[in-house]
């Protein structure tokens, strides 16, 4: 089991400014490594013509033969295994190769630990290798304010009571807002620059975890519905608000954005007006990511318990609107991505993936099962008699043409998700349906310090807050 926890650090004056001028080497060095691995894939697929040599004898051959420079930055990309074969590199390997290099020509690089800038190389390497897996698109360059981050692998990084030693910078002391559990081994450490100071990020490792609950021990068994306006709806009957975070903040972010747009560029008072920016979008992701903690807990509040959630496309649901274009005359019609354009925005602040990670790893940590399944005609599916039909759901009313059932569209589509994971599961349980016939309108607040944040409720059984936080 891997789980990660953050400590902010506390560094002195020189050690901000060490840590300052090694990410922006790291970034300068990255970006290079990039234009390498773009310039051999563009001289593989189009080769340019020029003076070429033969690896072996170095004299001038044709480009048709031989697609290596002889003014390339890597003389002899072969090497021998341990039976003596050639064989050939990898662009990694020949990039590591290069190394000691670096460090000759530029002797600031020195300062750097090694590990570090094999690390900086395998990130460009993890790029090309998802843009030859169809996964994103070719890597790019990053400007400065992009690359914000290096990490150390494990082994490098020794901790000692509240204090931390990084190679290449020293020790420093953090914030220990919490031990580490015995039995965790230290793994990865990565050092991230944020809006509002440093941060250490430490990857914990743990074999002794809590095996995974088979289907024939389960007990109980939740199914969620993600949506927009509620951000869950359960089986069970309770719905929780949509909080928002970053609606709430983008009038302020919106006035502020203007305001540094209009001062003058490369000035001081401009710097600090994106460094307002950057502290609001800090703030809105802490108070997600708070917000989703808490929730995941309060799924995995009871042991032996399966919770089932739908598969979607998040990716699929915000492309854009294909254009309509007119045949006579040519232009482009309405096509609806004005609207579609909110719609996207809303979906991005939900953050459905993130909260189903973290709800995974609370599950992983207490032994519960996590199933996912199919989301078609969730929503239009009757859980009393199985109807499907896309005119049962009129907004939040969900009534059934077949059988007269009427229930909350949301809550019946919970319902709906639980039945259908038990079944792809193998598992049957005898559970009272309890579907509500409207939506839910009293509502409690999820903590003090937070009034936008609601929770719906079931009218007649109120939760307690610290049931719902815990």
């Amino acid at each position: 089991m891997l789980l990660a926890y953050v400590y902010k650090l506390d560094p002195s004056s020189s050690q901000k400014k060490e840590l300052e001028e090694q990410v922006e080497m790291l970034r300068l060095q990255y970006n290079f490594r990039i234009r390498e691995r773009l310039d051999a894939y563009r001289q593989v697929t189009f080769p340019a013509m020029g003076d070429y040599c033969d690896i072996y004898s170095r004299a001038e051959s044709s480009p048709l033969s031989c697609s290596v420079s002889k003014n390339a930055l890597y003389g002899n990309p072969w090497t021998r295994d341990k039976n003596g074969f050639w064989k050939k590199r990898s662009p990694l390997a020949q990039q590591d190769a290069d190394l000691p290099n670096l460090k000759r020509e530029r002797p600031w690089y020195k300062r750097i630990q090694h590990h570090v800038l094999q690390q900086m190389l395998r990130r460009v390497d993890e790029g090309f290798q998802r843009f030859f897996q169809g996964l994103s698109a070719i890597p790019k360059t990053k400007r400065r304010g992009q690359y914000h981050s290096f990490s150390y692998p494990p082994g490098d990084v020794r901790f000692k009571g509240n204090k931390v030693r990084l190679p290449g910078v020293g020790w420093m002391r953090f914030y220990q807002s919490r031990l580490v559990p015995d039995g965790f081994k230290v793994k990865t450490v990565t050092v991230r620059r944020k809006s509002d100071g440093w941060y250490v990020s430490v990857r914990l490792e743990d074999t002794l975890v809590p095996n995974i609950l088979s289907p024939s021990e389960v007990t109980s068994a939740i199914g969620v519905d993600l949506g927009i306006k509620k951000i869950i709806s359960i089986s069970t009957g309770e719905i929780v608000a949509n909080p928002r975070f970053y609606a709430q903040q983008e009038r302020r972010r919106n006035i502020r954005s203007r305001a540094a747009n209009r001062k003058v560029k490369g000035s001081k008072n401009r710097r600090k007006a994106y460094r307002y920016l950057a502290k609001l979008e800090n703030k809105v992701g802490l108070q997600r990511q708070d917000f989703q903690w808490k929730l995941a807990h309060k799924l995995n509040s009871e042991t032996k318990c399966c919770i089932i959630f739908e598969d979607l496309n998040v990716k699929g649901m915000m492309k854009r609107c294909r254009p309509k274009i007119d045949s006579t005359t040519g232009k482009y019609l309405e096509n609806g991505q004005l609207a579609k354009r909110g719609l996207n925005r809303a979906i991005w602040d939900a953050s459905w993936g993130s909260l189903k990670e973290k709800v995974k790893v609370i599950a992983a940590k207490l032994g519960n099962l996590f199933h996912e399944i199919n989301p078609k005609h969730t929503s239009q599916e009757c859980s009393a008699c199985g109807y499907i039909s896309p005119t049962n759901r009129d907004k939040e009313k969900f009534l059934c043409e077949d059988c007269g059932n009427i229930a909350d569209a949301d809550i019946d589509a919970a319902v709906v998700i639980r039945q259908r994971g038990l079944k792809e599961l193998g598992i049957e349980l005898k559970i009272r349906e309890v579907i509500p016939e409207f939506t839910p309108k009293e509502s409690i607040k999820i903590s003090s310090d937070r009034e936008h944040q609601q929770q719906y409720v079931e009218p007649g059984k109120p939760l307690e807050i610290k049931q719902l936080l815990l």
